[in-house]
């Protein structure tokens, strides 16, 4: 015999098998499970279990068994009110936000007075700075010429011994 008589004797063998077997010895067999067996049973499961939820409030929709239902505000509910406000009340208030409204607008324009002052003074100092960098530049580019006329007069000397 060949290999392609085998192979389907055997196949079909196989599954004969497993039918004529014990339980015990089918359920061992058929744990072999691939991932993608798996998660097809539980995606089954998943909508097996969502269609049953949707069965079950169609008909709690037929038979009108609504979810139960609060009404706001409660009809016999006793809330506490406070007082009105009287108008002396709101009448002092309203002096004292605006005498606290002109203390702050006040305490701001000092604060702006002072801010410009340590803005001058600042200005003096860049100014001051400023012009002792500049003094330095002037004595630095000197100092570099003075380098470079000794450099020169050295080279001279130089070649003067090196003839």
């Amino acid at each position: 015999m060949s290999n392609d008589e085998n192979a389907p004797t055997t196949y079909h063998a196989s599954r004969m098998s497993l039918l004529t077997s014990t339980p015990t010895n089918a359920m061992l067999e058929s744990q072999n499970f691939s991932p993608v067996e798996i998660a097809a049973w539980i995606g089954c499961l998943f909508f097996l279990v969502a269609g049953w939820n949707q069965v079950e409030s169609f008909f709690d929709r037929r038979l009108r068994r609504g979810a139960a239902r609060e009404i706001q505000p409660q009809p016999l509910a006793i809330t506490k009110f406070d007082q009105p406000v009287t108008e002396s009340l709101c009448q002092s208030r309203r002096k004292e936000v605006a005498n606290e409204i002109l203390r702050l607008d006040h305490e701001i324009g000092s604060l702006r007075h002072e801010r410009r002052v340590d803005v001058g003074e600042l200005q003096q100092k860049i100014n001051k700075v400023d012009r002792e960098v500049g003094e330095l530049r002037a004595s630095i580019e000197l100092n570099n010429q003075q380098l470079m006329r000794i450099d020169a007069k050295l080279d001279r000397v130089i070649e003067r011994q090196n003839p």
